[in-house]
């Protein structure tokens, strides 16, 4: 993947570990992606799967974990990406960034005109994850 599409980032009164404990298992992407319906784990890889209409309906998603970085692969959608969490803390506040990256040449879907639809889309998850790893601090 060699194309950034767009970033995304948020603030939470968090830490670093209790982020990493949701995003390295996608079972969790349950608790804050509300169009994702199922999530099954076999061989190291999980499949997802979508109940409302989106660019990937059904992706096949691998791994891979850091200290400060959690990605994850997608492959087997209508677009294959990998989606790059960075995770700083700075006094007393967790930054989580995400960036998507694609490769264009493996696609011929409208990247210019899914970008800013992509990047609203994740901004929302990524906000709702905000407020589930914020609950892990109660």
């Amino acid at each position: 993947m060699n194309t950034q599409l767009f970033t995304n980032v948020i603030k939470v009164n968090a830490k670093a570990d209790q982020a990493r404990q949701i995003l390295v298992n996608p079972t969790r992407l349950l608790k804050w992606v509300p169009e994702i319906n199922a999530v099954d784990q076999k061989d190291g890889a999980f499949s997802i799967t979508r109940s409302k209409e989106a660019l990937n309906q059904f992706e096949v998603m691998a791994v891979e974990a850091t200290d400060a970085k959690i990605t994850y692969h997608s492959r087997q959608g209508r677009l294959a990406y990998d989606l790059i969490f960075e995770l700083t803390e700075s006094n007393g506040q967790l930054q989580i960034r995400e960036t998507l990256f694609t490769d264009p040449t493996q696609t011929k879907l409208p990247l210019k005109l899914l970008a800013p639809i992509g990047k609203q889309a994740l901004k929302v998850n990524l906000v709702n994850l905000g407020r589930v790893i914020e609950t892990l601090t109660v």
